[in-house]
Formats: C-alpha cells, sequence, structure tokens
C-alpha cells in the first residue's frame, strides 16, 4: 500500500498497511516528549492495541509493529493508532491528521496543512533588532559576571566606558543606540498583536 499522505510538508511512509508513526512524529515538530516510543508505552495505548487487534478478522494483520534496523525502522501502526497518536500530541494535529486521512479516502488533494504564517518585513527587522540584543545583552553579562574578561574588543571597550562612567552602585548594564526603547516598544506591539491572533 503506497500513503500518499504528507502532513505538514513530511511525507508519511507506509507498509504492510500501517504507517510510520516516526513520520507523524517529525511532521508534529519531533518534541522528544512526544516520540512514538512513548506513547506505545502509555496503558491507554496497549489498551486500544489490545481492543483493535480483538475486532479485526486474522487476515488483517497487526495494529503494529516495531522494527529495529535497516530503512524501515521505527514504530508502524494502523489509521486507528495513528489517529490516536496525533490526539496523543495535540488536538490541534489531531485535525490535521484527521482531515489529512479522510482527504486520502476521498482521493481529494493529499496535503492538508495549515497556512504559513505571514510576517512583514518590518516585523521581522523588529524581531531581529531583539534577536541582537538579546544575543549582546548575555555577551555583557557575561563579560561583567567575569570582571570585564571577553575575547571581544568591542565589548571590552563598552565595558570600560561603563565601569568609568557609573559607580559600583550603579546597575546599567546596557550601551545600545539610543533607538533601543523604540525599538523594544514595537517589538511589544508585534508580539501582543501576534500572541492575539493565535
Amino acid at each position: 500500500m503506497s500513503s500518499q499522505l504528507t502532513i505538514l510538508n513530511t511525507k508519511i511512509r507506509s507498509l504492510d498497511g500501517l504507517f510510520s508513526l516516526n513520520d507523524f512524529h517529525k511532521a508534529s515538530g519531533a518534541e522528544e516528549h512526544l516520540r512514538p516510543s512513548k506513547f506505545m508505552r502509555n496503558e491507554q495505548t496497549k489498551d486500544l492495541v489490545s481492543e483493535i487487534e480483538k475486532d479485526q478478522s486474522p487476515n488483517l494483520g497487526l495494529a503494529c509493529k516495531s522494527l529495529r534496523g535497516g530503512l524501515n525502522s521505527g514504530v508502524w501502526a494502523c489509521e486507528e493508532l495513528v489517529l490516536s497518536y496525533a490526539m496523543w500530541i495535540s488536538p490541534k494535529f489531531h485535525l490535521i491528521v484527521l482531515r489529512a486521512f479522510l482527504a486520502m479516502h476521498r482521493n481529494e488533494p493529499k496535503q492538508l496543512a495549515l497556512p504559513e504564517p505571514q510576517i512583514s518585513k518590518s516585523d521581522l527587522k523588529t524581531l531581529l533588532k531583539i534577536h541582537q540584543y538579546a544575543n549582546r545583552w548575555k555577551e555583557f553579562q557575561q563579560a561583567i559576571s567575569n570582571g570585564g574578561e571577553t575575547s571581544n574588543n568591542v565589548l571590552k571597550q563598552e565595558i570600560a566606558t561603563l565601569y568609568s562612567r557609573y559607580d559600583d552602585n550603579d546597575g546599567y548594564l546596557f550601551i545600545f543606540s539610543p533607538n533601543v526603547e523604540q525599538d523594544v516598544q514595537q517589538a511589544n506591539e508585534l508580539l501582543m498583536r501576534l500572541v492575539k491572533n493565535q
């Protein structure tokens, strides 16, 4: 059987009527705590496997199998177990997988993915500035905590300037461009918009 399934731009392999849970794991973002092996050790999963195999006629084969080594290594599962695994990952991922299976059974287009998020160039520039500030802050904090020791010569000069301008009691840690407040405000507004739209 050829699955003809693609989930969030990840091709899903099939073998002997079973689907690769490892491919679904990859499509979901491949978080360590959501690995197929952890799902298969779950008591509810074991009960479901037992029910599926009890209910199936002998010629339908296994509900799942685990293969070690080779091109087809990993956990392989029937459609019911795949749907259960997708739900175990998240309701959102479950819906994507469910719709993909329905489309496959109806011979509709195989890819039912969520639209890619769109971000404007100005928002992207703002996020990039935040990233740069965060990296700079990290370097600066590390250098300050090491008593000004750093291999970055520009940072050494900034730390020397900082120590010469302020008393030891002052807690000023940043020497950035004068636009930092404006950039942080724009970033805050952007993040609020993104959170609101989720």
